[in-house]
């Protein structure tokens, strides 16, 4: 393949990307039903599932989410949504690619089957000296 059939392809690529929007300053208790009740009059590309709520890396609500719409003209529409209000707040949207929401909405855990967790403990208080046989001792007894 040339470099010019390579920039053709890229370019065709990039066209599926920008059928995303982000939103920001959600109330933290926004749920995906006050996302697509906002967005009312776009077309949200499989519904429910086009909305993609993040999570801090505390696992709590970040304010943010992804939406995925079905045409440019949605992204247009959305775009328009721009400093509307969601109760008290303000919410800002901004055209974004499909890549950068796959990219935060994997780092956060949270894929196509609907959020799996890792397990991970963090422990706080732990004596200095403590070793990881002294930490699997203590959880071998639970």
């Amino acid at each position: 393949m040339s470099d010019g059939e390579d920039e053709k392809q890229t370019k065709m690529g990039e066209g599926e990307e920008e059928n995303v929007v982000r939103v920001r300053g959600l109330p933290w208790s926004a749920t995906v039903e006050d996302v697509v009740k906002f967005f009312d009059g776009v077309s949200i590309k499989n519904g429910r599932e086009g909305v993609h709520l993040t999570l801090s890396r505390e696992g709590r609500p970040s304010g943010e989410a992804y939406v995925e719409v079905s045409t440019e003209e949605d992204v247009a529409l959305a775009e328009k949504k721009h400093n509307q209000h969601m109760g008290r707040r303000y919410i800002e949207v901004f055209k974004a690619k499909k890549s950068e929401m796959e990219w935060v909405v994997k780092r956060a855990g949270f894929g196509a089957s609907g959020g799996e967790d890792d397990g991970c403990v963090r422990l706080r208080g732990l004596p200095f000296g403590c070793s990881k046989e002294e930490i699997a001792q203590f959880f071998s007894d639970t």
